[in-house]
């Protein structure tokens, strides 16, 4: 039996956002740890979990998962092309997670721009697809 579908998920979605045509627009890669010296634009994921089985036993974890994309170009086009292109990926996608079996699909809720901010002496503008994953133990 599983115990927890973070690593799980991370890879799946790692998987499903480290593809060519996500690439091509987010050259500086997809983490879920982003380097100390990034190479711009890039994206960046991370996942978070909780019980969302309610009554009785078992387990059904729901993965909220947030996806961004990040951009030092002047505006906000390159990361909403980023950004859309990383929805149309995840979104209403089955995913593999070794010990789960996917329960519905990848649940796309909203897009939220966060203020612009300085990383290591360059500004950014970081635009945060949120998604849910939720997932049954084998």
């Amino acid at each position: 039996m599983a115990t927890s579908l973070l690593s799980p998920a991370s890879a799946a979605v790692y998987g499903a956002l480290n593809v060519a045509s996500l690439l091509a627009l987010a050259p500086g890669g997809v983490y879920d740890d982003v380097p100390q010296m990034p190479t711009y634009p890039h994206v960046f994921f991370e996942v978070r979990e909780r019980d969302a089985r309610g009554l009785g036993t078992g387990a059904l974890p729901e993965i909220e998962l947030r996806v961004s994309a990040v951009s030092n170009y002047e505006g906000m086009r390159e990361a909403q092309l980023i950004i859309a292109k990383a929805i149309e990926l995840l979104r209403d996608q089955s995913l593999t997670m070794t010990g789960y079996e996917q329960a519905g699909r990848v649940f796309y809720d909203e897009t939220v721009k966060l203020s612009d901010e300085e990383r290591n002496g360059v500004k950014v503008h970081e635009l945060v697809a949120k998604f849910r994953i939720y997932g049954k133990e084998l």
